[in-house]
């Protein structure tokens, strides 16, 4: 039976709970007499990709597999987890369906391609309000939207904090003219209108498991809402709750495949038989270590410049000043408490960083056999071979393996060293270091020298490099941008003089 002959959902990137902390009349006004709650459960990891996919899929992280970087890049094409958008389209054939973000990847690589939906995405979330009312005229059977500028302002301010808690209020009014737009088209009776978040935050980041980032608001308003405070509730249950709506089959519950539910409170007398998941413990990411008595007496007299990404970008031992193009995210599921997400989004470049001589630079790279392309870690040149043939040096992460370039002016070298293991996931350490007189390249992974190549010194020796010292990107800002390649970078530290097998073992200890 067909519930309601539309559905909205309006999902409100990084507020978690946090809108009960601000004013919000739209809001509170859309969903009084509805169902809501501040405290449903994002998923772990409390990170974007993994929630939206886990709504628009009704599964588990650990299922569906989606991370921020492989939905930047790659379509979504898997037909044995096929989208709500997919299940609608096939019960609907002529249905008018419509997903319109701020945030582009989840158009890329969530929404399947050739369905007939239409994807629209706009940068900032007034210009998306303005698309929305323009598709919702078009009275959607099924209609997607995600605002995306509640994040940055938490990533920017702090979640939590006023700079955060104004923005959501000002996200308030657009999702007011949101449904206003229903109203306006005269199906706001016969539509399940859904407000939700992916996940919270926790200072300048997310991606764990502490209160601010686990918990997000739920709610939903609808003429048959019985309405009261829903008991309990994942990011993942959208996909049970639209289909339920619109009056489809929700695929059986099926531990290790599809696990979205239908809320109580939503729909009369339905939600009372909700699986809820087992307590599950979540590991504690240690803070970083003061740095004048870790990493800074560890290798004392020979540290460049380090830089440990917790909510910030700048270089701890003091030596270097570092300046972010664009917009770096903190994520707090770093080896260290915080990670930075670097590429296609912001990059940070560097003054004050001499690489003459011989030297290493380590860091932690989160690294995915997913990775389409090479993605640009660091590096004062271009990678591109031929287009522009320069001093200089850049660290390459690739699918199975790192690579170190370095250009003497008229041509290239690299020396590529593959992972451990292939198909590799996870955090991996990662350090390279060149004898630039010598011409040796010594190339450690996980504290282990896997790879010496020697050069020749025409290309190691360095010196007359046209571009900065830039992380998160080449020395032009366009290798990564162009791409659209995103990655996840922790503990990035350039010391003076060649890695020893002692210098190794020190930092495994370190972060053991």
């Amino acid at each position: 039976m067909k519930r309601y002959g539309h559905v909205a959902v309006v999902g409100i990137d990084g507020m978690g709970g946090f809108n009960a902390l601000t004013d919000t009349p739209c809001m509170d006004a859309i969903f009084t007499g509805g169902a809501a709650t501040h405290h449903a459960y994002s998923m772990d990891p409390t990170i974007s990709a993994e929630n939206w996919g886990g709504m628009l899929l009704g599964t588990e992280p650990a299922v569906h597999g989606l991370t921020n970087g492989y939905i930047s890049s790659h379509p979504y094409t898997n037909d044995a987890l096929p989208s709500l958008f997919r299940r609608i389209r096939d019960a609907f054939p002529d249905a008018y369906l419509a997903s319109v973000v701020n945030w582009n990847p989840i158009n890329i690589g969530i929404v399947e391609d050739g369905l007939g939906v239409e994807k629209r995405t706009a940068r900032g979330d007034e210009a998306v309000t303005d698309e929305v009312v323009a598709c919702v005229a078009k009275k959607p059977v099924f209609l997607f939207v995600q605002l995306d500028n509640v994040d940055g302002a938490g990533h920017h301010y702090g979640y939590g904090e006023p700079g955060h808690l104004k923005r959501i209020t000002e996200i308030d009014a657009l999702v007011g003219r949101i449904y206003r737009a229903y109203v306006d088209a005269g199906i706001a009776d016969d539509t399940l209108f859904i407000c939700i978040a992916d996940h919270g935050g926790n200072d300048h980041g997310h991606g764990g498991w502490t209160d601010g980032e686990k918990y997000v608001f739920f709610a939903a308003a609808g003429r048959d809402v019985p309405g009261g405070q829903i008991p309990f509730a994942v990011t993942k249950d959208i996909s049970a709750t639209v289909l339920y709506a619109l009056g489809l089959d929700v695929p059986a519950y099926t531990p290790g495949g599809y696990t979205s539910q239908v809320p109580a409170c939503i729909f009369p007398g339905v939600g009372d038989d909700y699986i809820r998941p087992a307590a599950v413990s979540h590991a504690v990411i240690k803070p970083t270590a003061d740095y004048a008595s870790g990493l800074g007496s560890l290798f004392a007299g020979r540290v460049r410049g380090c830089w440990p990404f917790d909510s910030s970008l700048a270089d701890v031992s003091g030596q270097c000043e570092t300046t972010e193009r664009g917009a770096v995210k903190f994520y707090s599921n770093g080896v260290r408490s915080q990670t930075a997400e670097f590429g296609a989004t912001g990059a940070a470049v560097v003054e004050g960083l001499d690489l003459g001589g011989s030297f290493t630079i380590c860091c932690w790279l989160l690294a995915d056999a997913d990775i389409d392309g090479d993605v640009c870690v660091l590096g004062d040149k271009s990678p591109q071979r031929g287009s522009h043939q320069e001093r200089g040096f850049n660290l390459l992460l690739r699918r199975h393996s790192v690579m170190a370039q370095f250009g003497s002016g008229d041509d290239d070298a690299d020396t590529v060293t593959a992972f451990p293991a292939d198909g590799f996931r996870g955090w991996l350490h990662v350090a390279v270091s060149v004898d630039r007189e010598k011409g040796l390249v010594d190339t450690w992974l996980d504290f282990e020298r896997l790879h010496r190549d020697r050069l020749d010194p025409a290309f190691t020796r360095g010196g007359d490099a046209v571009c900065p010292f830039t992380i998160g990107d080449d020395g032009y800002l366009r290798f990564n941008r162009e791409r659209g390649l995103i990655f996840r970078m922790d503990e990035l530290l350039v010391l003076d003089g060649m890695l020893t097998e002692a210098d190794a073992q020190a930092l495994r200890k370190h972060y053991s």
